[in-house]
């Protein structure tokens, strides 16, 4: 039993360190964006207010060189962002454009609102973005021309920022210091996910193989437009620069409901990663470790536990050193919170057959 469990920590600790080092190797920011880039289509779904819409917005708009189109959608009038769209829009009518109504045809509230949008798109490639995603013009240029052949889609993991307190601290250590890291190592060979944030695709090629609708194939719209794509044929590359998703200020009902929803995609997307995903947080390393450091060196249990933990944390610092992200007094704690929490999600979203996205309930099942 001491030598499996020896073993198994030693596994998680090289798992770790092999993500952290890739990541380092292979993060770089995006190049300066050529002077001129092809055209697409911009689409934003909105539901609600965020706090950076606006800034969000008016940088899209305010994108050199850019060619084509920004379509907002949202599904009702009398939407809390409507005034703020409409306020951007206003100051740069030639490039932006609001739609508003919902396609009843699709299930998904974020779709039945995407919709519209899609139909009415006029340029080939399609760029989905989050109205949580500062965007410039290199990550545009790098999005757009990544789209090269042999690539079917073009996606960036969210490497969180602007974090303003306790809970958005938790969301952005999600973001960085596990999922950001792990995409990296699993783009090596091809198997990234794709993120809602930002996603460019060739629209013909989606057409090809169903539209729109093939996005009903799961709860989670990324998730299921990478597995359509894919079977269509070619590569969905993960950019190295990731995108910045900016968090602003969380309650703990939005992290609750946010990674619930996260947990939730995964378990009926990639049940095996499901399973999986508990073993590689901090908590198990922690826990794992703590025993196996004790037997391996003889020491007690507290000094264990202070060698796993400094050496989980302190290589999180490193990483965010290296790739250049947020590091200040929240962020250890938002590690901690982070790793305390995951199994509570995981055990929430494995009983969990809905969940709720900006208000409305979202049925968990393909």
């Amino acid at each position: 039993m001491r030598f499996f469990v020896t073993a198994l920590w030693i596994c998680m600790a090289g798992f770790y360190l092999t993500t952290v080092v890739v990541t380092v190797l292979r993060h770089r920011k995006p190049g300066a964006a050529p002077a001129e880039l092809p055209a697409c289509s911009v689409l934003l779904p909105i539901k609600g207010l965020s706090q950076y819409l606006e800034n969000n917005l008016q940088a899209l708009a305010d994108l050199t060189p850019f060619r084509g189109e920004v379509l907002i959608a949202i599904a009702r009038e009398d939407d809390p962002a409507a005034s703020v769209i409409q306020g951007v829009i206003a100051r740069n009518p030639e490039r932006m454009k609001l739609l508003v109504g919902e396609n009843a045809a699709f299930t998904n509230p974020k779709l039945r609102n995407l919709a519209k949008a899609y139909e009415a798109a006029k340029e080939d490639i399609v760029v989905f973005l989050d109205d949580s995603v500062a965007l410039d013009s290199a990550l545009l240029a790098e999005l757009l021309l990544t789209l090269k052949p042999g690539v079917i889609a073009a996606t960036a993991a969210p490497h969180g920022d602007d974090a303003e307190n306790l809970f958005s601290a938790i969301e952005a250590a999600s973001c960085n210091g596990y999922l950001f890291r792990i995409q990296m190592f699993l783009e090596l060979f091809g198997l990234a996910a794709a993120f809602g944030n930002a996603f460019a695709f060739r629209k013909r090629d989606l057409e090809s193989i169903g539209g729109l609708m093939r996005l009903q194939e799961g709860p989670c719209e990324d998730s299921a437009i990478a597995t359509a794509l894919r079977k269509a044929g070619g590569r969905l590359t993960l950019l190295r620069s990731g995108v910045r998703r900016r968090i602003g200020s969380r309650s703990w009902r939005d992290i609750y409901l946010r990674h619930l929803r996260w947990a939730s995609c995964t378990k009926v997307h990639d049940p095996l990663v499901f399973i999986v995903e508990p073993l590689l947080g901090g908590l198990f390393f922690n826990a794992v470790g703590t025993y196996a450091v004790s037997n391996i060196l003889s020491i007690s249990g507290a000094a264990a536990f202070a060698l796993c933990a400094g050496a989980w944390y302190g290589t999180e610092a490193v990483l965010h050193i290296a790739c250049r992200w947020r590091l200040d007094l929240l962020s250890p704690l938002g590690w901690i919170g982070r790793d305390l929490l995951q199994p509570l999600f995981m055990i929430c979203a494995r009983l969990t057959r809905r969940v709720v996205w900006r208000g409305e309930l979202v049925e968990m099942r393909r």
